[in-house]
């Protein structure tokens, strides 16, 4: 039923899109183009085509259990965005054109030639955006940058200074179950980076444990001496499949625990580990997921934090940044979080130091190094990506963190 409902308010904003867009198309081409049959056939074909492969997607995506079929059904939704987004905005900009017409015919008849000067921007503007989100779902998924920050921290001990941590996080192992080439790409450049101890900040699938089954082995050549930590994030928990039965359901939970573990890391379930170096120690905590609903609070700080050393410095995995202002910051002697779960909604521009992602609009910390009040988090853009096949402006990220002394 939701499926159907889904696939019917698309059916309906596609053909109103591409009603206005012809409509506009015809006020900016010529007659003899915009009329011709041959355009027309090829317009309204493109349109037919993708309600055929959005009702294929949307009757097969609660059915599919086969991570190899995943990538199939995210390509269908990615090229409706790649089709109707660009339609969207010509739309938004014929729409002001018909009201600078509107406008204009209070005191002009003649007020024809204003269309022009908002569709042919918005034309370009469409074409852009069309290219943009093109060359993200071809290279933009996989143009993975490793992002390096420093970070000083107070009390910690002189043998930890210098420590360099890798966090990794969102990896959403299906999208690249018939490609797994990537995953060993990221893998070779974690190791360049010879890591002191790699963390992961959760999804490591998006719902299906044996998505993970062709990565294990590629998993486990990630390297780190002082130990590779993990958790879990809301994906991981299958809560976005309709299972036959709720130990169906536990029974996949289990699996993906035990493939986390299989693949190398030590997963962190509300609880810590001690690292220790030439006599001195950190404490390393890990809590299940905990954000905002609708995603699960499962994480339990106080249980995870039972038995810590105030006097040791402590890193926090939370998987969801907004668990860091509602109950880490100012609340917990945790110097350093890290989070992942935004993926800058892969959408966004950053240039130098400048950011922008509609995530921020969700999230008050959506990607990057955050500091308040001496208390630090770090939100990983992530590896993978869910929904739309691709990045446009918001890179796959590898985060290389090195810790100081003051």
């Amino acid at each position: 039923m939701r499926s159907l409902l889904i696939i019917t308010v698309l059916t309906l904003f596609m053909v109103a899109m591409d009603l206005y867009a012809f409509r506009g198309i015809q006020n900016l081409m010529s007659p003899s183009f915009a009329g011709s049959r041959l355009f027309i056939m090829i317009y309204w074909g493109f349109t037919a085509l993708m309600l055929i492969l959005l009702i294929r997607a949307g009757t097969q995506f609660q059915q599919m259990r086969d991570p190899a079929r995943f990538f199939g059904v995210a390509l269908i939704m990615g090229i409706f965005l790649l089709l109707y987004l660009p339609k969207l905005l010509f739309n938004t900009t014929q729409l002001l054109s018909d009201m600078t017409w509107g406008v204009g015919r209070l005191f002009n008849r003649d007020a024809g030639s204003f269309r022009k000067w908002f569709l042919i921007p918005g034309a370009i503007a469409g074409i852009l955006l069309f290219i943009s989100f093109g060359w993200g779902m071809i290279r933009g998924k996989t143009h993975v940058k490793v992002f390096e920050k420093s970070i000083e921290l107070s009390e910690l001990p002189k043998s930890f200074d210098g420590l360099k941590i890798v966090q990794l996080s969102d990896m959403h192992l299906a999208g690249f179950y018939n490609n797994p080439k990537y995953i060993r790409e990221v893998v070779k450049k974690v190791n360049q980076l010879k890591p002191d101890l790699i963390l992961f900040t959760g999804d490591l699938v998006h719902n299906f444990s044996e998505e993970i089954d062709p990565f294990v082995h590629i998993l486990n050549e990630l390297k780190a001496p002082l130990g590779k930590f993990a958790i879990l994030g809301n994906h991981d928990y299958g809560h976005y499949y309709n299972w036959e039965s709720d130990a169906e359901e536990e029974a996949n939970l289990v699996r993906v625990k035990t493939q986390f573990r299989a693949s190398g890391f030590d997963l962190l379930l509300n609880e810590h580990r001690t690292i220790s170096l030439n006599g001195h120690s950190v404490e390393v905590i890990g809590v299940e997921n905990w954000g905002k609903p609708p995603f699960p609070q499962l994480g339990d700080l106080p249980e995870a934090m039972s038995g810590t050393n105030p006097e040791l410095v402590k890193i926090l995995l939370s998987h969801d940044p907004s668990h860091w202002d509602l109950q880490v910051r100012e609340k917990e002697d945790i110097a350093l979080t890290l989070s992942g779960h935004t993926h800058g909604m892969q959408f966004g521009i950053e240039i130098g130091n400048f950011k922008w992602s509609p995530s921020k609009w969700t999230y008050r910390h959506w990607a990057g190094l955050y500091r308040e009040n001496g208390q630090y988090l770090y939100v990983n853009r992530g590896i993978g990506y869910t929904g739309f096949p691709g990045r446009v402006g918001i890179r796959p990220e590898i985060t290389l963190l090195t810790l100081h002394t003051p």
